[in-house]
């Protein structure tokens, strides 16, 4: 038996070794390209991070919206979702009035506005051809409009429609409804068109309204698009608001008139908006 032992020891010493190398090996040959591959990976990632002019704006969008929170919105409401910001704002809004909205797209948030109001004098505001102007990186002219839409302008129970562009339907619409508005949603995306609604629908705001802006804040050059349209009608006005409410992870704002003193810049009512004459 010791013999044997002695004779297939080395034997089996050998089987062991040449097995370890062939499973060394094929391991090896497997794993090494995934380690190669994961290094190479990861080294371009930080190249695009360091460069990735996109993912910078929008750190610095972040960045300089977290300051504006910090300094103007400290008692403002953080909340999680775009709807649940559009619902405390309506749950804010005096119930004596009409309520509005600029960007219908799809009627989801229309209908949302509906079902609180429960479909008394609510009317979204749409040309559903888009935007009438480019707006940011991915979003050019035409965007939430044509092909985004091939059934046409949304169906919304206990809402009703208006098609065309703002500067077109809305003075209509304000000869024949000449009451105030309770509830103003602002889903323009650009400065323009903003500035369109808050010069027309303006006047019919009063003490107690409350707006929500749907891209106030938060993506690269917010401070140029509904944030400036807005500030610049306060300062025209001589209006006073609160911040009531946020999204801690998206674009949407909303605010209550506080003061609606009769101070108005009537220029700012005549001067050329500094941007597309059509907007919508």
């Amino acid at each position: 038996m010791n013999m044997l032992s002695r004779v297939l020891n080395p034997v089996r010493v050998a089987a062991r070794e040449k097995l370890q190398r062939a499973v060394s090996e094929a391991v090896a040959g497997v794993v090494r390209p995934e380690v190669d591959r994961a290094v190479s990976a990861t080294r371009d990632f930080e190249m695009r991070s360091r460069r990735d002019l996109f993912a910078a704006g929008e750190r610095d969008a972040a960045v300089s919206t977290a300051k504006l929170v910090h300094q103007e919105m400290a008692s403002a409401r953080m909340l999680p979702h775009p709807i649940a910001t559009l619902n405390h704002a309506l749950s804010l809004a005096p119930a004596e009035g009409m309520a509005l909205e600029f960007g219908v797209y799809s009627g989801t948030t229309l209908a949302e506005i509906a079902r609180s109001r429960k479909g008394v004098e609510v009317y979204g505001f749409d040309s559903f051809e888009g935007l009438p102007e480019h707006w940011r990186a991915g979003f050019p002219e035409g965007t939430f409009g044509g092909e985004m839409l091939p059934d046409g302008p949304p169906e919304v129970e206990g809402a009703e429609l208006v098609v065309g562009w703002f500067d077109q339907t809305l003075p209509h619409f304000l000869e024949a409804h000449p009451g105030p508005v309770a509830f103003l949603h602002v889903d323009c995306d650009i400065y323009s068109s903003t500035r369109t609604v808050l010069e027309l629908v303006g006047p019919r705001l009063r003490e107690g309204s409350v707006v929500v802006f749907d891209e106030f804040f938060n993506y690269p050059g917010w401070q140029f698009g509904e944030y400036r349209a807005w500030h610049e009608h306060i300062e025209a006005t001589g209006w006073k608001f609160s911040y009531e409410a946020f999204t801690i992870d998206n674009e949407q704002v909303a605010v209550r008139l506080t003061d609606v003193g009769p101070s108005v810049d009537v220029d700012m009512f005549t001067r050329p908006p500094q941007a597309a004459v059509r907007r919508n």
